[in-house]
């Protein structure tokens, strides 16, 4: 699948995403999907996670472009030491394109769109959150698989 994919579809899914829902939702709008367990909930989110660091915007954007050009910048070195893994590349195009996506909200509007509420879920996220966690998750279990398996055969 690649790097470039996943990437893509990404940005373009989340943007679509949160135009769709700023041009036919006011703020604090809901839509149920699913009963209560899916809903459609339209929020700005000034900060991160759980609107933690209001007014952090720069930082936000800093972290989101260092986030991109350390992912790209993964990518070339694992394509460039041959056939790159293939849960590896599209995860850090998953991660990529989420943090493009939300860095594009900030730059914008200083704010992210958020609109997809999971009953239970302590947060409203988008699309772009969950690419990140998504990519995250499996970047980190690569991570702790490859670990244990280096430290079964001796190595580091």
């Amino acid at each position: 699948m690649g790097f470039w994919i996943p990437f893509v579809a990404v940005v373009l899914a989340d943007q679509w995403s949160k135009a769709y829902i700023r041009s036919n939702f006011a703020v604090g709008e809901s839509m149920q999907i699913i009963g209560e367990w899916l809903q459609l909930v339209y929020r700005e989110n000034p900060g991160a996670a759980f609107g933690m660091l209001a007014g952090a915007r720069w930082l936000f954007i800093s972290i989101s472009t260092v986030s991109i050009a350390l992912a790209m910048l993964l990518y070339s070195r694992l394509s460039s030491f041959g056939t790159p893994s293939r849960v590896m590349v599209p995860a850090l195009g998953l991660v990529a394109g989420g943090a493009l996506g939300n860095l594009v909200d900030r730059v914008r509007q200083a704010t992210v769109t958020d609109f997809i509420y999971v009953k239970h879920f302590p947060a409203v996220f988008n699309i772009a959150d969950s690419a990140i966690v998504i990519g995250s998750i499996i970047l980190g279990i690569m991570l702790v698989t490859y670990t244990y398996r280096s430290g079964q055969s001796g190595g580091i």
